[in-house]
């Protein structure tokens, strides 16, 4: 049995632990592997402060362990979330946008739209309920939050994932981008109603 909580500075490590192994499983044969090593060797944004950025993790009962967690704030200009290869908000890029670059996109910015940046759970606690309880409090504090809606970026040959997202209440909405950064793996947005 797992629950859901406000990720702390003290859960980082583990956090990384699972973005490294769900990276290696989810994506492997979607990315090549010499992308997927250098994406995951470097730190996520958890580790760097982001006022607008907030973190769930999901975690065991006893013994009590991070098992997966979700990132989420305002939605980001597709520009600076693609300006650095590596991101965990999806497959894309990690580091942040340039300084003369806006972060977020105007609806972000004015509460109309959110992101779900990263949802990951450790391979071994895939198909157990953990995803959805993370997928669920994430849109919850979105639409506390007073967002309308919610969008996300998943790699277009991730069916599992598709499927995941699709099952919560997302769908395509048509806008797609190319990640250079990945080999040129091609992602997809998803959206829906809060």
């Amino acid at each position: 049995m797992i629950f859901v909580r406000e990720g702390a500075t003290a859960d980082i490590p583990a956090v990384e632990n699972v973005r490294r192994a769900s990276w290696r499983a989810a994506y492997a044969g979607l990315i090549e592997a010499r992308h997927i090593e250098r994406a995951t060797a470097r730190p996520s944004r958890l580790s760097q402060p982001d006022p607008s950025r907030r973190t769930l993790v999901a975690v065991t009962r006893e013994p009590p362990v991070v098992v997966g967690y979700a990132s989420y704030g305002p939605e980001r200009s597709l520009l600076s979330v693609h300006a650095h290869p590596v991101h965990a908000g999806s497959a894309s890029g990690d580091g942040g946008p340039p300084p003369d670059m806006a972060p977020h996109t105007e609806a972000g910015l004015t509460g109309e739209a959110g992101e779900v940046y990263a949802l990951y759970v450790a391979p071994e606690w895939w198909s157990t309920g953990a995803g959805r309880s993370l997928m669920t409090a994430a849109l919850a504090a979105l639409s506390q939050g007073g967002y309308q809606r919610a969008v996300l970026w998943v790699l277009a040959g991730n069916a599992r994932a598709r499927r995941f997202y699709e099952h919560a209440g997302f769908t395509a909405d048509g806008a797609e981008n190319a990640l250079a950064g990945l080999g040129g793996v091609l992602e997809v947005r998803y959206a829906r109603e809060l």
